[in-house]
């Protein structure tokens, strides 16, 4: 009997053009085992619609094709329409829960948007008097408002494009508020037409404000539905769902505005859209809360610390859970329990958060009566290990970074500042008054025992995280201007 060698083969190849992969698998053993009438087998997969079809080829040299996939059903089609190619593994799971709010959310702002058009047109005049009059006035005051409208994308652009990698849910729903103070006062043009150019030209600045704040934020969310990174093809279904979205909304306005027309109670737009514009905003709080992003960032850093160290090292909080727990609305001052975490401040926030303050028995006793530069130097020393420095001063925690710090040592900086915020209350609570004349020296000994845990206890919880789910490298962390950087036998502080 003739000997085989055991074979096992994959190959994959992916047509340019057509999108199917084409995988060869073939297995050879001996000739006991192995079934003589099938020798290989290819499998077709469209890559686009997930069909295959397999092709066998036998001992003897024949082949089978098995029958073309049947075409697309109508929900196929419309998935593949709507949905990006390889879906669901080819994006993040909150994505389909996402659009399920943000589509009608998309439909509702078309319609809050047409109405508060049609206002402002009506404020105008459009269609009473002479046209060729009213065309001339409608142009110029329509330019004047749209020339102040972009001092607010201007504004946005150049002040505030640090916030939005940090904390894109909270700065989200702030667009949203500003977008919806801009089209009040564009509704309330119809209220008051004289005041035409004042109020649609304050509404269209707090709406192109509001829209630079948006578009960083919907562009970090696209992103991070890229699982396979696969940014385009993500970004072109959302403009099939905005614009379906678009045309249901704006279909629904002209039979809402048809009716009124008709029924004779044009000033009813003003409650409606009230009425319309709200259910936008609690729909897009809705899409915005089932977002679940793996990275920290101060909210979530400070959640995934603290659950950790109250529950003594026994319990990571997930992405699901913190995603969850996440305060939207809140800003990134206060982390739980109200913890506050200075990070990127200077130096001289740095030596004057050490408490008592710098010219007092702590300094003293600390530097040897020498003053500020040798307890610079003193925390230098404690901190020769880490990439950042951390003082306490009134249950805040100041932190310098160094010029080096990346995300891992901004959240060891956040492990040390929640486990200061338990020990030095409880260390207050225990010393009362009388123990203000000491107490600088207890908080640097709390900050040598806080840093000898946190280096201790920290790569349990680093594991622990990257084991749930937690990309903590990827971290955004609202900083400072200012950090460390060591030059030719000088320290020197840079702002960033």
């Amino acid at each position: 009997m003739p000997r085989f060698l055991h074979l096992s083969l994959n190959r994959k190849y992916i047509h340019p053009r057509l999108r199917r992969s084409i995988t060869l698998q073939a297995q050879a053993s001996n000739g006991n085992n192995y079934p003589s009438t099938i020798a290989a087998i290819l499998t077709e997969k469209n890559i686009k619609t997930g069909t295959q079809r397999s092709i066998s080829f036998t001992s003897n040299g024949s082949s089978t094709l098995s029958p073309p996939p049947p075409s697309q059903s109508a929900p196929a089609s419309i998935k593949s329409f709507f949905l990006p190619q390889g879906w669901p593994s080819s994006v993040t799971e909150d994505y389909l829960n996402y659009q399920i709010y943000s589509f009608p959310c998309h439909i509702f702002g078309w319609m809050s948007h047409s109405l508060a058009g049609s206002s402002m047109l009506k404020a105008l005049g459009i269609g009473v008097g002479p046209a060729g009059a009213v065309g001339f006035s409608a142009a110029i005051k329509w330019v004047t408002k749209d020339g102040v409208g972009a001092a607010g994308r201007l504004f946005v652009g150049g002040k505030l494009s640090a916030v939005f990698d940090e904390d894109p849910k909270r700065w989200r729903m702030i667009a949203e508020a500003v977008t919806s103070l801009g089209l009040a006062l564009e509704i309330a043009t119809q209220l008051f037409p004289a005041n035409f150019v004042t109020l649609a030209g304050a509404g269209t600045l707090a709406k192109a404000t509001g829209r630079g704040m948006g578009r960083p934020c919907f562009r970090v969310v696209q992103t991070h539905f890229a699982a396979k990174n696969n940014v385009g093809d993500v970004s072109a279904k959302e403009e099939v769902w905005e614009v379906t979205a678009q045309m249901t909304g704006l279909a629904a306005s002209v039979a809402l505005l048809s009716f009124l027309e008709a029924t004779g109670t044009p000033e009813a737009v003003v409650p409606i859209w009230a009425a319309i514009h709200s259910i936008h905003v609690a729909l897009r709080y809705a899409a915005m809360k089932q977002l679940r992003f793996p990275f920290p960032n101060f909210k979530r850093g400070t959640a995934l610390v603290h659950r950790f160290i109250s529950s003594r090292g026994k319990e990571i909080l997930t992405v699901e859970e913190a995603n969850k727990e996440e305060k939207m609305l809140q800003g990134p001052e206060y982390g739980p329990d109200g913890l506050q975490c200075v990070l990127g401040c200077s130096i001289e926030e740095l030596l004057g958060s050490i408490e008592p303050p710098l010219n007092n028995t702590y300094h003293r006793e600390l530097s040897g009566g020498r003053g500020e530069d040798d307890v610079l130097k003193i925390l230098i020393e404690l901190y020769e290990k880490e990439r950042y420095i951390l003082t306490w001063r009134d249950g805040v925690a100041y932190v310098v970074l160094w010029e080096s710090a990346d995300a891992v040592d901004m959240l060891r900086a956040l492990w040390q500042a929640a486990w200061l915020q338990n020990g030095i209350h409880k260390m207050k609570g225990a010393e009362g008054e009388s123990g203000k004349e000491s107490i600088g020296v207890v908080v640097f000994e709390k900050l040598e025992e806080s840093l000898r845990i946190m280096q201790s206890e920290f790569p349990e919880l680093e594991n622990g995280a990257n084991k749930v789910g937690w990309e903590l490298e990827r971290g955004v962390y609202p900083t400072g201007s200012f950090c460390l950087s060591q030059g030719q036998g000088a320290l020197e502080e840079t702002e960033a």
